[in-house]
């Protein structure tokens, strides 16, 4: 592999081991102060021993990257989707050059989904084997095992998504950039094995490559945008890709909330009897929103979070000098446990359903491990109210919460790597025993075909519907007779596509 000299030559820092085991330990003391997960899914003595075999192996001089890999698995150890490592500032940047193709998995295999290198014979559907001598399954298990983004406990599904939508931007993070790359790779219906050397791009040259050739396939849906689909079934399918606000400048979510208003009222007004929720790489936002948008189905008054909790030096981060009504802001929200930390006051709020605007008809979620968050909030107090068909793959968070609301970002005071950690741990106000299992799981399984990638097909969409046409329900909600049945001995029904 080719490194670029933009890179060497601006980043070609090293870190004597004084500085390395500064860093290290700086980073530890951040973790223990402030995360709320420390020992929750890797035991607390397995942390330590852990964080004592990486402090004791800094004897020598270690370049940038090397460091990087290095601090990586007491990040990754705590198993948390939300706690994020990432380069200084500038080490990505507008020189920065990546992979220059989308890849996607059908089933053992990987093929190029989207080719933006000057190799236009390199065509949808070209099995990719190697990448600089070293096979495609081989780096992208080491980039799931090494980024933890998006994926809470032991769930691989987030990780295997983000690492193969944004497998050139981890390539780049995790190798460094380059110039140019080696692959070998098979065209289809061909079992010569061809090889080539392929120059990388730079953001700006990857996306207006991608935008030339590829403009009739970008998805331009605004969110919560409302698609009819099928007009004998009454179906349609509400896009929400995200959680987050839409102005920076609205407190309130006002303009989220009227464009959800919108929706429904297009969802009434078709008369739509079949509605598919698409949340499929939704990776979540804030509550209040989700919260919004549960008001339309749930059948009654509802809180989504239980507890919210969070540790006793995390008051720091949310109490401010140049603000002096945070403090009295803080003891009004939350209020000491007595033993070290602080709990909300408000965890439990209750949100009153819309019953007049309310969506009575079938719900089906499009889903997979990128709906992560938020996302899952809404999955699984649908799920908790026996409500919802849900197809596609395990969503990236657990059923049980997750470790955000707010976040502090630390920076590493010799390397400036930046750590993002989440302050408290939200726990949903859900029952234990409605879970389908520690995500919130799908009732049907759906994989990529060959042909689907071929026609850039949305597959699980696809699926949805023919469930729709057959008339399939799993769940009309908590007072439909037989609704605890679920998935019975066998589990989750299978299908491939």
């Amino acid at each position: 592999m080719y490194i670029g000299l933009h890179q060497q030559l601006t980043f070609a820092q090293t870190l004597t081991p004084d500085e390395a085991r500064q860093d290290l330990g700086y980073l530890k003391r951040k973790l223990d102060q402030l995360h709320p997960g420390m020992g929750f899914y890797t035991p607390q003595t397995r942390m330590e021993q852990l964080y004592d075999s990486l402090y004791n192996r800094l004897t020598a001089p270690m370049d940038y990257l090397d460091f990087f890999h290095h601090v990586s698995p007491l990040v990754t150890a705590l198993k948390d989707g939300h706690t994020n490592l990432s380069h200084r500032r500038n080490y990505i940047d507008r020189h920065t050059r990546f992979i220059p193709f989308f890849i996607r998995p059908v089933g053992e295999q990987y093929y190029i989904s989207h080719n933006v290198s000057a190799d236009t014979t390199l065509r949808r559907g070209t099995e990719l084997l190697t990448i600089n001598n070293r096979s495609v399954a081989d780096i992208h298990r080491e980039l799931m095992e090494h980024d933890h983004s998006g994926s809470d406990g032991d769930n691989l599904t987030g990780r295997r998504q983000w690492s193969l939508v944004q497998f050139a931007d981890y390539y780049a993070a995790w190798f460094g950039s380059a110039d140019s790359i080696s692959i070998t790779y098979r065209f289809p219906n061909d079992s010569l094995i061809r090889e080539a050397r392929l120059r990388c791009p730079t953001l700006n040259g990857f996306r207006t490559t991608l935008h030339k050739r590829y403009q009739y396939e970008i998805d331009n849906r605004p969110n919560l945008s409302v698609r009819v689909v099928d007009t004998l079934t009454r179906t349609a399918v509400l896009r929400v890709s995200t959680f987050m606000g839409m102005k920076k400048m609205d407190p309130f979510q006002r303009v989220f909330n009227r464009r959800l208003k919108q929706a429904f009222r297009e969802i009434k007004r078709q008369n739509i009897q079949n509605l598919v929720v698409d949340m499929q790489g939704n990776g979540g936002g804030i509550v209040m929103n989700s919260a919004r948008l549960l008001r339309y189905w749930m059948p009654g008054s509802f809180s989504i979070m239980e507890h919210e909790e969070m540790k006793r030096a995390a008051r720091a981060e949310l109490v401010t000098r140049w603000n002096p009504l945070s403090a009295l802001n803080f003891s009004m929200k939350y209020r000491s446990t007595g033993a070290g930390g602080f709990v909300s006051r408000s965890a439990r709020y209750h949100y009153r359903p819309f019953h007049r605007k309310a969506f009575t008809g079938n719900l089906y979620f499009l889903m997979n491990g990128a709906s992560f968050s938020a996302t899952t909030s809404v999955l699984a107090k649908t799920l908790n109210a026996g409500m919802g068909t849900f197809v596609g793959e395990a969503s990236g968070s657990a059923y049980w919460g997750d470790f955000a609301g707010h976040f502090k970002t630390v920076t590493l005071p010799n390397s400036r790597i930046h750590v993002r950690i989440p302050l408290k741990k939200l726990t949903h106000a859900v029952v234990a025993d409605r879970a389908n299992g520690f995500t919130v799981e799908p009732d049907f399984v759906v994989s990529r075909s060959y042909d689907d990638l071929l026609t850039n097909r949305d597959y699980v969409l696809a699926y949805t519907l023919k469930l729709i046409r057959e008339g399939v329900v799993v769940r009309h909600g908590l007072d439909w007779p037989g609704s605890d049945k679920r998935h019975g001995k066998n589990g989750p029904l299978q299908a491939s596509r």
